[in-house]
């Protein structure tokens, strides 16, 4: 028999996490499945500067273990396994975890977040964890004094070619457009660094490797006049977007054409006792701000769900 709960959480980034904090707070009991570190993408920021409270900034990993200790404080039970289905039954939801464990919970909050969208282009797959990476923070000290190239132009693809500044010999920052989308302050910080070297209107082509299968260029091609030419790195950073993760529940709420889990700001989608919170939902700003916004919504949403 499945063991019963109130709340399953699944997903423990800053939404995840606020919400239990906010359940557990009002008397509600709750599981958080998490298979790895909980903090989420946060995790893997270096440095956050948008967080209210920290006026020097917090590294993510730091931001990540306070937030989980406080939700354990206050007596989440973190469950560090992956949901591998979610159904839906006459007395609630059940959760079947990778593991076979079963758990019939009253309702569901879906924080599992987002994902690196891959770009597709030769060599990408092939040379993952060979020079390619998705993540500068985990990453980046293995390319120390080396040459490296980060593909995108939003914020965090300017983020993390800042920190790899301080770690590499040379950043290339590989972008499709003349222009990037990231904010004003990142871009101005970018351009200030002298190791940092703008490749705009730029296609990625080919993740080029040496001898032993490891990463030894990235061949680009310019827009306009359709002429490639190769950097010599021995890294390549993607950051060309993320995707849902909600492929869990595909099959029981509504999703956007990208993906994303319809959810208004009281987070509720179309099925009672189902909630989204963070970056698996449709909304304007992805941010661990909004994210924590959304944590503390879902807890009084579920408050007056279970009252009706």
């Amino acid at each position: 028999m499945p063991e019963r709960i109130s709340v399953a959480i699944v997903g423990g980034g800053p939404a995840g996490l606020t919400c239990a904090i906010y359940l557990c707070r009002a008397g509600i009991d709750c599981h958080l499945f998490e298979p790895a570190v909980p903090g989420g993408m946060v995790f893997m920021i270096h440095q956050i500067e948008n967080y209210p409270g920290f006026p020097e900034g917090i590294n993510g990993r730091e931001l990540s273990a306070k937030m989980e200790a406080q939700a354990r404080r206050f007596g989440a039970k973190i469950v560090q396994m992956s949901v591998n289905k979610v159904e839906r039954e006459a007395e609630g939801f059940k959760i079947t975890l990778d593991n076979g464990e079963e758990f019939l919970a009253r309702a569901v909050v879906i924080a599992t977040g987002s994902k690196p969208k891959r770009l597709g282009i030769k060599g990408e797959a092939e040379l993952f964890a060979r020079g390619v990476s998705y993540c500068a923070t985990c990453d980046g000290n293995f390319f120390r004094n080396q040459d490296v190239a980060v593909i995108g132009g939003g914020d965090s693809a300017l983020q993390e070619a800042l920190y790899l500044s301080h770690l590499c010999k040379k950043v290339y920052i590989v972008h499709r457009r003349d222009k990037f989308r990231a904010k004003k302050i990142l871009e101005d910080r970018v351009r200030q660094e002298q190791n940092i070297q703008l490749v705009l209107n730029a296609l990625p082509q080919e993740v080029l490797a040496d001898k032993n299968n490891m990463v030894q260029g990235l061949l680009v091609k310019d827009k306009e006049t359709g002429k490639e030419s190769l950097l010599n790195v021995e890294g390549v950073f993607f950051y060309v977007g993320m995707e849902p993760s909600s492929s869990m529940v595909s099959d029981l709420v509504k999703l956007d054409e990208q993906g994303f889990i319809i959810a208004g700001e009281d987070t509720r989608t179309n099925i009672p006792g189902i909630f989204a919170i963070g970056d698996v939902r449709t909304k304007r700003a992805r941010q661990v701000a909004s994210a924590v916004a959304d944590g503390c919504n879902a807890s009084f949403a579920i408050e007056e769900f279970f009252l009706d």
